[in-house]
């Protein structure tokens, strides 16, 4: 017979809450990745202004007393043709079989588009239940945020809808209820100290490709799939080697800069987001290498784990 710690123990073990899969579902740059870091108080998502910053799919946990939130962060939803395109539509459409929840993303400050009813229909597919959540509150007119609600509420008119700013942590509280609300009960996957299930070496990735985006202007950051070939860790310290595989030989002269200043600042700009995630002293050395059209080879694609 189990005495009174053991049973507390287990207890412990076999937390019951409201949990569940919630996808992040919009149009590219709709701030799917900013909410995710802002919910997590951690910057684990890749964020930039620039479509297609998001290539495949994120899991987040946001755990606390009562509940265990499973955040998805799709990529943006969009027509292409090439195989990169066809890997993020393949992440899309697992993150929307898993989930239990759907929260549409909607942007008022562009107007309703095609990748806006590529995203409804998704989320209408899906015949999950969707939450509208109308981001860049704080900034949005009255008459954008009618414009896109009317757009959305002519295929989800049962969707209730949520205003949120997604920089902000007590702007979305108010969606973050709403989930609550239409998640099931349920055991906790996770313990309360995990934040993620993607390794640190993949979000170190995800920042070093950040960081291409933010520094380097029209297409290049695109053309480029950052790597990590080394990860070793001893102590406080981890040194990691990266290559940066670009398609064209152009690419590789505009990301070394003259004399190499380009990549020198990249590296030390993609040096402190990595030590500010791993909470260590960070060692990065950057390669660049040319894989011609390496977004439409599917065996690199798969190699890189952006496809599967």
């Amino acid at each position: 017979m189990l005495d009174l710690k053991e049973i507390l123990s287990q207890k412990d073990e076999h937390r019951i809450g409201k949990t569940g899969y919630v996808a992040l579902l919009g149009r590219p740059n709709t701030g799917k990745s900013t909410l995710l870091n802002t919910v997590l108080h951690r910057h684990l998502a890749a964020v930039s202004p620039k479509p297609q910053t998001t290539r495949k799919y994120l899991l987040g946990i946001q755990t606390d007393d009562d509940s265990q939130i499973l955040f998805l962060d799709a990529p943006g939803i969009h027509s292409g043709k090439i195989a990169i395109d066809e890997a993020m539509d393949a992440s899309i459409r697992r993150v929307m079989k898993d989930a239990d929840v759907v929260v549409c993303m909607v942007d008022p400050t562009r107007e309703p588009g095609e990748e806006d009813g590529l995203a409804v229909d998704a989320a209408v597919r899906s015949k999950k239940p969707v939450i509208i959540a109308i981001n860049k509150n704080d900034v949005a007119k009255e008459e954008q945020v009618a414009a896109s609600l009317e757009f959305y509420r002519r295929s989800l008119p049962d969707a209730p809808v949520v205003r949120i700013v997604a920089l902000e942590r007590d702007k979305v509280e108010p969606l973050l209820t709403l989930i609550k609300e239409h998640l099931p009960e349920g055991p906790f996957l996770y313990s309360d100290d995990e934040m993620t299930d993607v390794y640190e070496r993949d979000v170190a990735a995800e920042l070093i490709r950040e960081t291409l985006l933010e520094e380097l202007k029209q297409e290049v950051p695109h053309c480029v799939a950052v790597t990590i070939d080394s990860w070793k860790a001893e102590g406080n310290r981890v040194s990691i080697e990266a290559t940066l595989n670009v398609e064209r030989p152009g690419h590789r002269g505009i990301i070394l800069g003259q004399g190499g200043s380009m990549i020198k600042h990249i590296r030390e700009c993609a040096t402190a987001k990595i030590a500010e995630f791993c909470e260590a002293k960070i060692n990065l050395r950057l390669f660049v290498k040319v894989v011609p059209d390496w977004r439409n080879r599917k065996r690199f694609l798969k190699d890189i784990r952006l496809m599967e």
